[in-house]
């Protein structure tokens, strides 16, 4: 499906011209783009741009307004380097940013955890605000997980309105992503926007997997929008084809231990369940 292209007479066509990155937003409003459609409007993107980097979203005025965008941008790219990168996950640090102008901003950021696609770790404004930032193991392989999927997933969302039971995208670059922050404590009911049932019943998306705890918090507010996509035939055999290329690049990257942190009762539970259901074709 050829994604949609705003008309000439769009009243945005103006900010679309100011910003590479803002026409594949636009686009990615409309409908929700696919990984490979979304990589290769990047590409595309960036080859008429003469750029090698994007930014998507937009960046929290808790930041934004105390700190220039630019170098904010600039602090997350380094960022992603060690919190996706680094054999052992990172450890907790306090940043002390400056920049030209007389801006200062202070960060502290938690590691949180590691998946199978990457790391999160947690950003926190000293008594402020706090966001989740998530960098992924292998930037570059395009499925159905990890960047190039969860950016089109989280502008899509945003622009649907949807944020009742899932977090809510802020901002990204091209190796890293910046979502809403979603504490142990915090509800469905007390949080506006439409579920995401509703949209995907409505576009014929596919269903949130109850199954991987771990991307929900207690309440069942999910964490991680990876693996959402327009539901159709074929797409099982499609993602299993690639997420076993990603285990193999995995492999020939770091070896079998890239799956220690999964080998345990609760992951082997997990695996049994998801395969059982997917035979059963739900």
């Amino acid at each position: 499906m050829k994604p949609k292209e705003p008309s000439n007479t769009s009243p945005n066509l103006e900010a679309i011209a100011d910003r590479p990155e803002a026409l594949v937003e636009a686009i990615a409003a409309r409908q929700l783009l696919s990984p490979w459609q979304f990589y290769r409007l990047c590409r595309q993107t960036c080859q008429a741009w003469g750029c090698d980097r994007l930014y998507f979203g937009q960046l929290p005025l808790a930041l934004s307004k105390s700190f220039p965008i630019r170098e904010l941008q600039r602090f997350f790219d380094a960022l992603a380097i060690p919190v996706g990168q680094s054999c052992i996950p990172p450890t907790s640090t306090t940043y002390h940013l400056s920049a030209p102008g007389g801006h200062r901003l202070t960060l502290r950021v938690t590691y949180v955890g590691s998946g199978v696609v990457g790391r999160v770790v947690k950003i926190s404004q000293l008594n402020g605000e706090s966001w989740a930032f998530k960098a992924c193991f292998d930037p570059q392989w395009v499925w159905q997980h990890g960047i190039w999927a969860e950016i089109p997933i989280g502008l899509y969302l945003r622009s649907q309105g949807v944020g009742q039971n899932i977090a809510r995208f802020q901002a990204a670059g091209l190796t890293w992503m910046l979502w809403e922050w979603i504490d142990e404590t915090e509800k469905p009911e007390n949080r506006p926007g439409l579920p995401y049932e509703t949209l995907a019943r409505r576009e014929h998306l596919t269903r949130l997997n109850p199954l991987n705890t771990s991307n929900y918090n207690p309440h069942g507010i999910r964490l991680d929008p990876g693996g959402i996509q327009v539901n159709s035939w074929g797409r099982r055999w499609r993602d299993g084809v690639y997420t076993l290329g990603f285990y193999w690049r995995r492999f020939q990257t770091v070896g079998w231990r890239f799956l220690n942190p999964h080998l345990n009762l609760k992951s082997l539970r997990y695996s049994l369940r998801r395969c059982w259901r997917l035979i059963r074709g739900r």
